[in-house]
């Protein structure tokens, strides 16, 4: 978990929307409107289109606004997961977000020809899936991409480094397909309706912080703003990440309610300010971005090292402080994370 500012934010005001086929023709107006009405941001719940591929179309249609889909943990293939939402980040330019869950619906293992998970073995492999997705965000360093024309060189594979992890029911060798994202780490949080299904090591350790579910349906402004005021109490502050309102219904008059409520609770400091174009998810939640350090045992150019070889990147460009200590056979680059001398990099088994 990403340690707390040291003086807690309010939080930030998100709207749930339930991604039903028939909102799809509307979805980025309606997300435009709840941007241009102050939103945080929108919580994408599955209601028949995936949440992150519902937040990859809304991604280009805003610029303020965060971007977090509640995504199973489970019933996934985790490396593809992981890669997602590294897309996800780096089209929205770093306002993406994790609301991580479990499936509990039985239909869901039979879906992708998997056996259901009792609660434990459920738990277990959410936090499984959250620590590899975190070990994938960091395999690379954010200057292992070098574009060296030169020596046709585009990723420096000693600022790469294999993911290797061994959980109870899949393994990820790593590492990630995609360049690090703007966030670095994405940040994770856990709904209350979660909570239970996700497991303490994850709502209570391993995620970023929580998401308080106020239930606003029927609610007009002044009933959003003295429900949110009452959860607040409730929780008693600071404990809450973001506030989720739940139940609205995405008409034309959602976004000048939530326009009036979110003045009104932004004006009694109860929630964040509204976000500004190209701020990121970790900045409305007051979180650092951390930086991506390489273990040199994991390194994704040992297999080079190993024999001995000599380094054409090295002779050009040279490792980064980041990438562990040199000797006279510097590491080398790739024009792929998936080398010929590594041909399984990528590999991941369930």
């Amino acid at each position: 978990m990403t340690p707390a500012p040291s003086r807690p934010l309010p939080p930030v005001l998100a709207v749930d929307l339930v991604t039903d086929p028939l909102l799809a023709p509307d979805l980025a107006r309606r997300a435009r409107a709840l941007e241009a009405a102050g939103i945080g941001a929108i919580v994408l719940t599955d209601g028949g289109l995936h949440p992150i591929h519902a937040a990859a179309h809304l991604a280009p249609a805003t610029s303020a606004t965060a971007l977090i889909p509640r995504a199973d943990a489970v019933h996934v293939e985790p490396f593809h997961l992981a890669t997602q939402l590294m897309s996800l980040d780096h089209v929205s330019g770093g306002r993406a977000g994790w609301l991580l869950t479990a499936a509990t619906d039985p239909a869901v293992p039979a879906a992708v020809g998997r056996e259901a998970l009792d609660a434990r073995a459920a738990a277990q492999e959410a936090a499984d899936v959250l620590a590899v997705s975190r070990l994938l965000w960091d395999s690379w360093t954010d200057d292992a991409v070098v574009r060296d024309a030169d020596s046709g060189i585009y990723v420096a594979a000693a600022r790469l480094q294999y993911v290797d992890f061994e959980g109870a029911t899949f393994s990820v060798r790593g590492p990630a397909i995609t360049p690090r994202s703007p966030q670095g780490q994405i940040p994770v949080l856990v709904a209350d309706a979660d909570r239970e299904v996700v497991g303490e090591a994850v709502a209570g350790r391993a995620a970023d912080g929580r998401a308080l579910d106020v239930d606003a349906t029927g609610l007009d402004s002044e009933g959003i703003v003295a429900a949110v005021d009452a959860a607040l109490r409730v929780a008693g502050a600071p404990t809450a990440q973001i506030v989720r309102l739940l139940g609205l219904v995405p008409d034309d008059r959602l976004a000048a309610t939530l326009h009036d409520a979110g003045t009104a609770l932004r004006g009694r400091g109860l929630v964040a300010p509204s976000p500004s174009a190209g701020q990121s998810l970790r900045d409305q939640l007051g979180l650092t971005r951390p930086k991506a350090v390489i273990d040199p045992a994991r390194r994704a150019d040992r297999a080079r090292i190993a024999r001995g070889e000599s380094s054409l990147f090295a002779d050009r460009i040279g490792p980064t402080d980041q990438s562990g200590p040199s000797g006279p056979t510097s590491p080398s680059g790739s024009s792929s994370p998936a080398t010929s001398d590594d041909a399984s990099i990528l590999q991941e088994t369930r």
